[in-house]
């Protein structure tokens, strides 16, 4: 079956197959879908050909079904955070870098920290 991935204020599924899906924000006001792999550590990303981000720029994810603000501020303004609900219902927390082109990603659930990315060393005194 594999992993979904949950909303932590609605609890819905954002995946659909190899991709989750999430609704953005830029820096100059666009709005539009973006899908993100579910495969932690693989950074490829879809988006609308008119949506347009560059590298360093700050995206604000929102999830699609109740716009819920994905923001992991309490942790760090530069992260957001989804749930990854595992084959066993396990849950984990997992928090990835909102700036384009910085390559972090973290699976944290109470006793456990797995970090993903040439750039995870980033945030990791945060976590």
């Amino acid at each position: 079956m594999g992993n979904n991935y949950l909303c932590p204020k609605c609890r819905s599924v954002l995946n659909i197959e190899n991709n989750i899906i999430f609704t953005v924000k830029t820096k100059d006001n666009q709005r539009g879908l973006i899908l993100l792999s579910v495969k932690l550590g693989d950074y490829s990303v879809k988006n609308q050909d008119n949506l347009t981000i560059e590298k360093g720029d700050k995206v604000q994810f929102f999830c699609p079904i109740c716009r819920e603000n994905l923001s992991a501020s309490d942790i760090n303004e530069n992260l957001a955070r989804v749930i990854m609900q595992d084959d066993e219902e396990n849950e984990y927390q997992i928090l990835f870098s909102i700036v384009a082109g910085e390559y972090c990603t973290y699976m944290v659930s109470e006793d456990f920290l797995k970090a993903y990315g040439d750039d995870s060393s980033i945030y990791l005194s945060d976590l």
